[in-house]
């Protein structure tokens, strides 16, 4: 039996860092668990900064840089919210993005609760080996 890494898939594909992983090695998918995490603060701030000035710019490239991060990660559900906020912010609908950012900000907890546990990315690459082996 595989034991594989406690991962909701409505949350995080393990098998997208575990594809990075494979590619890179599971030190390279640390390093990027690392930044993701240490980034988080930074990323929410943009958003909200945004929002407070009404810089539809500023939010649309926030969004788009979430969108990419959460994407590298596996983290599906943060990546659609980081989408929809991009078009909230073309559009200039202040209540979807109020809604949006709040949304994202649950999300990103809950994705940062998986991303960094202890061995994940060296479990997600075990796991992505042994699929890709069968």
């Amino acid at each position: 039996m595989t034991t594989q890494p406690v991962c909701p898939n409505e949350t995080l594909s393990s098998k997208t860092l575990g594809k990075l992983g494979s590619e890179l090695g599971a030190d390279s998918v640390n390093t990027f668990i690392t930044n993701f995490e240490s980034m988080w603060p930074t990323r929410v701030s943009r958003l909200i900064s945004a929002l407070a000035t009404r810089d539809v710019h500023a939010g649309e490239d926030a969004a788009l840089s979430l969108r990419t991060a959460a994407t590298m990660a596996g983290a599906k559900e943060l990546a659609q919210l980081a989408l929809l906020l991009h078009s909230a912010f073309r559009h200039e609908n202040v209540t979807m993005q109020c809604e949006l950012i709040e949304q994202i900000k649950q999300a990103g907890f809950g994705v940062l609760q998986i991303l960094t546990k202890p061995g994940f990315a060296e479990q997600a690459l075990k796991s992505y080996l042994q699929d890709s082996s069968d």
